[in-house]
């Protein structure tokens, strides 16, 4: 008798060990997904290729360009770690995400490994090649959630993410449609995703896209504090053409906004090829990069502004560019566009279901880039895409002070993205009313704005109280 007494007690006390060692009564597993730029990228040796204020010697950031299934186009580069701190006297225009590791540890989180998972009280950070398809990286969170969930037995296993910026449209994409590649036609969410993730937070999110990402593409992008820096290596219009990802932050064609030289609405097909070759926009309407091709001479022939130039020197990204043809580069392109106008629908697609719970965080007190307007030149066929605020003295004569050009295409938001693309609503902003994201298609847990910038989003004190809070305030048990 007392020797079966002793085993009971054995039992249930090892049961309830166990209970405690599995953290049943612990706080979920967070994930953290950095935005665009928010990864190392490393060279083959270990060296930074990102971030890095200078051009590296061997591979830069450039993408190849010589298949239109982007899974194809790698070159030796790899993702680092997340960006924590950089030593820079001058930041880069980037999130830096130390404070977000130091605001979950305050609140008793430790950080684990994606090789040495933990199922609760803890963190891991989702590095990942920001210059890749959204999709592709969408799958590896998938394929990172789901090793845990089989290295732990934890089939039921689910994760909170913090996501910011494009790493919310990761994580969006990947609650909505898993693994799966993006529907053809008619996307109807299926939330295969759903059952690794349980709160979604994302902040600053571009749900409706952002013309930061169209300015890019045409002007290229200053990465130290939005100005061009002696002996700063930016980013080039042609750098961008290579980068699948930056398509998919292209403005949604429903809600992209240009105007003509009366400040009117036109309508313009942003994701047809044809429209970026009508209005000259993109390195592939650039004669000094069209001069870098493979076939150059063939290309001037037709364009004497094209001059073919041999490559002396430069690094292994330009003996690639000088070894591609404009017809792959335009393949490349064509395929992008039509890739980042599936993805965009995809996420847009209205849901009769949302079996996670969507929280967002913004800013909406900045200045916003949230149009063109597109004025014709004095000769015909000529046309200039004005995105910035400044005086603009149209073909006709027609004068617009820079305070007009402002308030005709720009919008409150954090300085990248409007409020309007993060909640994804075409309502205007009400600081009485209630936040409808996408027109309450998806029924928000939360939601928090405050006046501050795209990449202090994550810096604010108010921010931190509120995710923190949402996170420890229900104690989920783990099965």
């Amino acid at each position: 008798m007392r020797r079966l007494l002793r085993s009971f007690l054995l039992v249930t006390f090892g049961t309830l060990l166990s209970g405690v060692a599995f953290g049943q009564t612990g706080k979920d597993p967070v994930i953290i997904i950095p935005g665009l730029e928010g990864t190392e990228i490393l060279q083959r040796d270990g060296t930074h290729a990102w971030f890095s204020v200078r051009r590296g010697k061997g591979d830069d950031l450039r993408l190849p360009m010589t298949s239109t299934v982007f899974a194809r186009d790698r070159d030796s580069l790899r993702p680092g770690d997340i960006i924590r701190k950089v030593d820079v006297k001058i930041l880069p225009d980037i999130e830096i995400y130390q404070s977000v590791i130091d605001a979950l540890e305050s609140k008793g989180y430790t950080e684990a490994t994606w090789s040495n998972p933990k199922a609760t009280d803890v963190f891991y950070v989702f590095p990942y090649d920001w210059r890749r398809d959204n999709v592709e990286n969408a799958r590896l969170l998938i394929q990172r959630m789901q090793s845990v969930k089989t290295r732990l037995r934890r089939p039921q296993l689910k994760f909170d993410i913090i996501a910011h910026s494009m790493g919310g449209l990761i994580a969006r994409y990947a609650a909505m449609y898993g693994s799966a590649e993006p529907p053809l036609a008619n996307p109807v969410p299926t939330w295969a995703g759903a059952t690794y993730i349980n709160k979604l937070m994302i902040f600053g999110t571009p749900n409706e896209g952002s013309f930061a990402a169209f300015d890019a593409m045409l002007n290229g992008e200053p990465i130290v504090m939005g100005r061009k820096i002696p002996f700063v290596d930016d980013f080039r219009p042609e750098d961008v053409l290579t980068l699948p990802s930056a398509y998919e932050l292209l403005p949604h064609q429903a809600t992209v906004k240009f105007l003509d030289d009366d400040l009117k609405p036109i309508q313009i097909d942003l994701y047809d090829p044809n429209t970026w070759f009508k209005y000259g926009w993109g390195a592939l309407s650039d004669e000094k990069f069209l001069s870098k091709l493979k076939d150059a001479a063939v290309l001037a022939k037709t364009n004497p502004d094209i001059k073919p130039k041999p490559l002396t020197n430069g690094n292994l990204d330009d003996r690639l560019v000088s070894q591609t043809t404009f017809a792959q580069a335009k393949a490349f392109f064509v395929a992008a566009l039509l890739r980042a106008k599936r993805f965009a629908a995809a996420l847009d697609a209205p849901s009769k279901k949302q079996p996670i719970q969507i929280y967002i965080y913004g800013g909406n007190c900045a200045d916003t880039i949230d149009g063109a307007i597109i004025l014709k030149g004095t000769k015909e066929g000529e046309w200039d895409t004005v995105i910035t605020a400044k005086d603009v003295k149209t073909a006709a004569g027609r004068a617009f002070k820079k305070d007009e050009i402002r308030a005709a295409i720009f919008a409150l938001g954090d300085g990248r993205v409007t409020w309007a693309s993060l909640v994804a609503s075409g309502k205007p902003l009400d600081a009485n009313a209630k936040i409808e994201f996408f027109d309450d298609s998806y029924p928000l847990a939360s939601s928090f704005f405050t006046c501050t910038t795209h990449t202090k989003l994550l810096l604010e004190k108010p921010i931190q109280d509120s995710y923190l809070s949402a996170l420890v305030v229900t104690k989920q048990a783990q099965p």
